[in-house]
C-alpha cells in the first residue's frame, strides 16, 4: 500500500490565525444575537482574496504567493456633451448618401478642345484664353473664397430610391436635402477638404414667386460679398431641364470610372443685354480653362460652355459662373458624383 505524502506545515501559521480570528468573530456575533451582521461578515470573507488563499494554505500545507491587492475598476465617464443642434450642412438624414463613392482616377492632362455654345452671337478668341489663362489663386488661411448660392434652389431631379421629397412644382421641392441645395452642399464639403473656405447661402430665392428670383440672389450675393471682400469666384448653382419632343425628361449623363454621373455646364454671361458687365472676358477665359481641365481629367463630365447674351448675376467678380449640375432627368446621387469631380477640378485650379 503506497504511503500517502505528509503535508508540510510550515509557512501556514498566519493562514491558521487569519481563520482563527474569524471564527471568534462569528461566534461573538452570533452570541450577541447579531446575525445579520455574522451574514454580512461571511459575504466579506467570501469576497475577501486574503481569507481565500489563507483558506488554500491551511488546507493544502502549500504557501500560496502574495495576492496583489484587489484595485477596484474606475468608472470613467466622460461629461456628455451638449448635442449640436443639426443643421442642414451637418445632419443630413438617415437615408442621404453621407458617404460618397471613390472618385475615379482623374487623367493627367487638358483637353483644349473646347466647343462652345455661343447664345450671345459675340465673337471669342478661344486659343488666345487657352494660352493666358487668368490667375486666380485661392488662399488656404481660413477665410471664404469661393461663394456658392442658388438663384433657383427649389430645383431638383427624378426621384429614384431612397431620393424622394415632397414636390413644390414639376421637378422642384423646398426640401434642401433633395433639391440643387445638396449639390451645393456637396460642393463645400469638397472644397473646404482641400482648404478652401467657402461660404455658401441655402436660401430659396424662386418660392413662392419665381419672378424676381435673379434680384433676390443678387442682393444676397452683393451682402455676401461685402462682408467678404476676399471671395475669389461666385457659383451659382443651378439644375437644368431639357424636355423631347415627346414631353420626356432628357437625362443628361455620362459613365465616368464605372459610374452614372449627371454631366455639367459652364454658363457665362455677358453685356450683350445691355446690362452693365465690364468683365465678363475674364469670366469667359476662367470657363474656358476650367473647361479644359475638367475635360482632361474627367472626359465626358462637361457639356459645351454656353456662352449667352443675359448677364445672369455673373458681373459679381471676374472669376463669376453659373453652373447648371445635371438635369432635370438625372437622380440625385447622379449630381452628387459629378460635382465632386468638378469640385475636384476647381480646387487644383485655385490652388495651382
Amino acid at each position: 500500500m503506497p504511503h500517502r505524502p505528509v503535508r508540510k506545515r510550515s509557512g501556514i501559521l498566519m493562514p491558521a490565525a487569519v481563520l482563527l480570528l474569524c471564527a471568534v468573530l462569528l461566534l461573538i456575533s452570533h452570541r450577541m444575537g447579531g446575525d445579520a451582521q455574522a451574514d454580512a461578515l461571511l459575504d466579506a470573507i467570501a469576497k475577501n482574496r486574503t481569507f481565500i488563499a489563507s483558506s488554500i494554505a491551511l488546507e493544502t500545507g502549500i504557501p500560496t504567493p502574495q495576492l496583489a491587492p484587489s484595485v477596484p475598476a474606475q468608472k470613467t465617464t466622460e461629461p456628455k456633451k451638449p448635442a449640436a443642434e443639426p443643421t442642414m450642412e451637418s445632419a443630413p438624414p438617415p437615408d442621404m448618401d453621407t458617404q460618397p463613392e471613390a472618385l475615379p482616377p482623374a487623367e493627367d492632362k487638358r483637353d483644349t478642345n473646347i466647343e462652345i455654345r455661343n447664345d450671345a452671337n459675340i465673337d471669342v478668341d478661344i486659343d488666345a484664353m487657352l494660352k493666358n489663362p487668368i490667375q486666380i489663386h485661392a488662399k488656404q488661411d481660413g477665410s471664404p473664397q469661393v461663394l456658392i448660392y442658388h438663384t433657383h434652389a427649389t430645383e431638383a431631379y427624378t426621384p429614384s430610391g431612397k431620393d424622394t421629397y415632397k414636390p413644390s412644382g414639376d421637378y422642384r421641392t423646398r426640401d434642401k436635402r433633395q433639391s440643387v441645395v445638396r449639390v451645393g452642399t456637396e460642393l463645400t464639403k469638397v472644397l473646404e477638404a482641400r482648404g478652401i473656405g467657402v461660404i455658401h447661402i441655402t436660401d430659396i430665392f424662386d418660392d413662392p414667386a419665381y419672378n424676381g428670383s435673379y434680384g433676390r440672389s443678387l442682393a444676397a450675393a452683393e451682402q455676401a460679398l461685402k462682408k467678404n471682400p476676399d471671395i475669389k469666384v461666385t457659383i451659382d448653382l443651378h439644375r437644368d431641364a431639357i424636355v423631347t419632343k415627346d414631353g420626356a425628361q432628357l437625362r443628361t449623363a455620362s459613365t465616368i470610372g464605372g459610374q452614372d454621373v449627371a454631366q455639367l455646364m459652364l454658363v457665362v454671361g455677358t453685356n450683350a443685354s445691355g446690362l452693365e458687365h465690364p468683365h465678363w472676358h475674364r469670366n469667359m477665359n476662367f470657363a474656358v480653362n476650367l473647361q479644359a481641365d475638367a475635360n482632361g481629367a474627367y472626359p465626358g463630365l462637361m457639356r459645351d460652355v454656353n456662352l449667352r447674351s443675359q448677364r445672369f448675376n455673373t458681373h459679381l467678380r471676374s472669376g463669376s459662373l453659373l453652373l447648371e449640375c445635371g438635369s432635370s432627368g438625372n437622380t440625385l446621387q447622379e449630381a452628387l458624383r459629378s460635382i465632386r469631380m468638378f469640385g475636384e477640378v476647381l480646387a487644383d485650379r485655385l490652388l495651382a
